[in-house]
């Protein structure tokens, strides 16, 4: 009978790169989409798309006892994450298509860093149609009011949405949004 001891296993390369940021488009059928509602929206699920059964999106319920902050976060990986959103100093916009049953309701995405919550960014975006799909542009270089502005040193691998940003279910009432093909604008 022999003793070994061993310590300190490394891996004697560079650390891989991080995965690349793909459009979060709830269909490839090689990714898990999870969806993790708070405030008052936790009836967030992926489903089929109301109108085009071919294709699957999130739902997200804002309740009518739904807190002005309630949302989902999206994520594709471990810990609520999703990959990194490569921001640079010209490249500062996502995109997302959204369904709401009213319009003229802001629509607020919220990044941050899973590791540091207290390193994040949001923008907005204003839903001009009511009952059909549009694709919103969120320009990060504009920062919600009250919020920190982009910082380009920090990592962004969470993902939250808010529908109608600021207004309680207790005024609306309970209402149903949906979001589809989460994409960075390089």
């Amino acid at each position: 009978a022999r003793t070994y001891y061993f310590d300190d296993l490394a891996f004697g390369g560079a650390a891989p790169p991080p995965p690349a940021f793909s459009p979060i488009t709830f269909s490839d059928a090689g990714v898990t989409y999870t969806l993790t509602g708070f405030g008052g929206a936790e009836d967030a699920t992926v489903v089929v798309d109301p109108t085009l059964a071919t294709n699957q999106v999130a739902r997200v319920v804002k309740s009518a006892t739904a807190e002005l902050w309630a949302g989902a976060t999206v994520s594709t990986g471990a810990n609520t994450t999703i990959a990194t959103v490569p921001f640079t100093a010209t490249a500062k916009t996502m995109t997302v298509r959204v369904w709401s049953p009213h319009a003229g309701i802001p629509v607020r995405l919220k990044l941050e860093d899973a590791t540091d919550p207290t390193h994040s960014v949001e923008a907005e975006a204003t839903v001009t149609m009511a009952n059909t799909w549009q694709t919103l542009t969120i320009d990060f270089a504009v920062q919600a009011p009250g919020t920190a502005a982009l910082n380009l040193g920090y990592t962004f691998n969470r993902a939250s949405l808010f529908f109608n940003f600021g207004t309680t279910g207790a005024t609306t009432g309970a209402r149903t949004y949906y979001f589809d093909d989460l994409a960075f604008v390089p």
